[in-house]
This record gives C-alpha cells, structure tokens and sequence, in this order.
C-alpha cells in the first residue's frame, strides 16, 4: 500500500473528524469541514477521505444507513442507535484479547473488524424513560 503525503486537506478533514464525536456521513463532514474553508470542494473531500480511509488513517463504517467515518482506528465496536441515528464507540479489552487469540489459535493476521450493534444509545433510553414517567 503506497502511504501518500498528509496534504493541508487530509489534515483538515482528519481534523474536522476530531471534533465531531458522532461518527459524520460523507456528506456531513463536506458540509462542516465547507464551513471551515469554502475553497475545499466536494470532490477534494471525497477523493482525500477515500484515500485516509486507504492509508488507514480513518475507519469507515459501514451502517444500515450509509458509510459513516471515524478517526479512531483503535480496535472498539460501535452500535447504531435505532431513535436517533447516533453512532456510539463501545471499548471492551475483551474484544481486543478475543482478536489476539484467533490469530494465534488460527495462526492469522486480523488486520480490521467491523462489528456493529443496533440498539437504542443511552440518551434516546433516558428520553423514554423520563416520557414514560409524565405518561
């Protein structure tokens, strides 16, 4: 894999990647990272991103509503809400020692792990719950 250069746009998307803790679509992080600097054009975020996501500099995250991007590459899960459409990171050492044994156990490289969880974040469940107590 050729590691390209980390030109001022792919800093600036990894950057806006960063701040935004909620996992952005394509098209989401264009608009914020537009709002930075209105000389970024769609096709420069798109062609950069595609290219960190090679260089493994970013995660993209493949949801029941589209690819969604990370700039944490650490190995963790993430779970899609069903109420708001939010993406939450989820860390569990034991993932992580899980991956470790299949390689030595199958004598493999796991290289990434795409594990994705659906269920309801713990915002949407405070809402119902507070909702269903006024009810």
């Amino acid at each position: 894999m050729d590691i390209g250069r980390n030109t001022w746009q792919k800093q600036l998307i990894i950057d806006t990647l960063k701040r935004e803790k909620n996992h952005p679509t394509i098209s989401d992080l264009y608009d914020k990272i537009k709002a930075v600097d209105d000389k970024v054009g769609q096709a420069t975020v798109y062609r950069n991103v595609n290219k960190l996501v090679e260089e493994k500099k970013i995660k993209r995250i493949m949801t029941d509503s589209g690819f969604r991007y990370d700039c944490d590459c650490n190995d963790h899960y993430h779970l899609e809400c069903n109420k708001c459409g939010n993406i939450i990171d989820l860390y569990d050492e034991k993932y992580i020692r899980l991956i470790r044994r299949l390689e030595d156990e199958y004598s493999i490289k796991i290289e990434e792990s795409k594990i994705l969880f659906s269920g309801i974040c713990d915002k949407c469940l405070n809402y119902e719950r507070k909702s269903s107590s006024i009810n």
